[in-house]
């Protein structure tokens, strides 16, 4: 090995434990050289490009990003990972022809024997070009007959077996305002999020890896976009069940908080409207339309109804304000959580004192709750 490549090596390495600053320092002495001697040297414009990207320098990442793919247009140098890349960035048709790219080289190099790992993430191609057809490329005439095609080739690569792919599944159905079928996807979306979650779980058991770790957190934020969907779709007691496994994977997390209030929050409206209109037969269709207006609909906070669903909405709610004080007031995403939850709780009833919202985070409630039949029970016999 060279020693360029032992550079390159060695700020891999570092990159992969987050030490920017250290792999950077390691490829100082060949910096000037991208500009003459290495120009066209792709593993050290990846190498460059992918500390620029970890250390949030898009504008310097993407020129080196695109010579790269220029240099080794079929992957076979640098592998197919700067072409995702690259197709996320640059969204619209070039971000499609990117994708597309980097599935081509993909299924070049695996030939008739497509491993696991491959067939993941040519379907995560696939999606990530969906999502480009359903926003950038929306207006055009052939948006939704490529979607459709997409997300087909999606289910066959992953054997119709990938959460990812039933979820965006779904919302290509609500776009097209097919509810049940969207409620079918959502539901499959879950199944299939908790095999993934059990087999990593299974696997760590039995070995402790940075990798596993890794697959386990970046379960959470597809984990919250199902829970926000199946909420679309009033499938409240399956987002109820996706916060659950968000918290096994971070238990401190603040749109889950949120999420799990808003759900509880819904809940209560619902039941509200079933009482004052108990002859309307409630379908995916109108629990959807019901969601679109549920601000409009009052909250009658004494109803016994809904006392359950109206504490853990506050408790859930409350948290999620307590836990935003930690993060970063700036962020514009914790000031519309924060926004949501202060004027939910105005109108369930405000937040809940420390000693409920501890009950609420230790789980005791329950506990307390046996107890005191078990003491009833006690009573009656005697």
């Amino acid at each position: 090995m060279g020693e360029l490549e032992s550079a390159i090596s060695r700020a891999r390495e570092a990159l992969a434990s987050s030490k920017h600053k250290e792999a950077l320092n390691i490829l100082k002495p060949y910096k000037k050289s991208l500009k003459n001697v290495n120009s066209s040297n792709v593993p050290l414009h990846q190498i460059y490009a992918d500390i620029y990207l970890e250390n949030g320098q898009l504008e310097k990442a993407y020129p080196l990003l695109v010579h790269a793919c220029e240099l080794d247009p079929r992957g076979e140098i640098g592998g197919s990972e700067k072409f995702f890349i690259l197709g996320q960035v640059a969204g619209g048709s070039d971000g499609i022809q990117m994708f597309m790219q980097g599935i081509e080289s993909i299924s070049s190099q695996a030939g008739d024997s497509l491993q696991q790992e491959q067939a993941d993430k040519i379907v995560s191609g696939l999606l990530s070009m969906i999502e480009i057809w359903m926003t950038d490329l929306c207006m055009e005439a052939n948006a939704e007959s490529q979607c459709e095609e997409l997300i087909a080739k999606a289910m066959e690569v992953s054997e119709n077996q990938s959460p990812e792919a039933w979820s965006v599944l779904g919302s290509i159905r609500i776009s097209q305002q097919r509810f049940l079928e969207a409620i079918e996807a959502f539901s499959q979306s879950w199944k299939y999020f908790q095999v993934k979650k059990e087999a990593i779980e299974e696997a760590a058991k039995n070995v402790a890896s940075a990798s596993l770790h890794s697959e386990f957190v970046e379960l959470l934020q597809p984990l919250l976009n199902l829970s926000k969907m199946c909420i679309e779709m009033g499938l409240y007691d399956i987002s109820l069940e996706i916060i659950g496994a968000v918290k096994d994977i971070d238990e401190d997390n603040l749109e889950g908080y949120y999420l799990e209030g808003f759900t509880h929050y819904l809940v209560c409206k619902l039941n509200l409207f079933k009482l004052a209109n108990p002859n309307i037969n409630l379908s995916a269709e109108n629990v959807y339309e019901f969601n679109q207006h549920f601000q409009e609909l009052p909250l009658d906070q004494g109803n016994p109804i809904i006392q359950e669903d109206l504490h853990e909405a506050r408790c859930a709610l409350t948290l999620a304000e307590k836990l935003a004080e930690n993060n970063d007031p700036d962020d514009e995403f914790v000031q519309e959580i924060v926004g949501g939850t202060r004027a939910l709780l105005q109108e369930l009833g405000g937040p809940v004192d420390m000693v409920q919202l501890m009950k609420y985070k230790k789980g005791e409630e329950d506990e307390d709750e046996d107890e005191e039949f078990e003491v009833e029970d006690e009573e009656f016999e005697s």
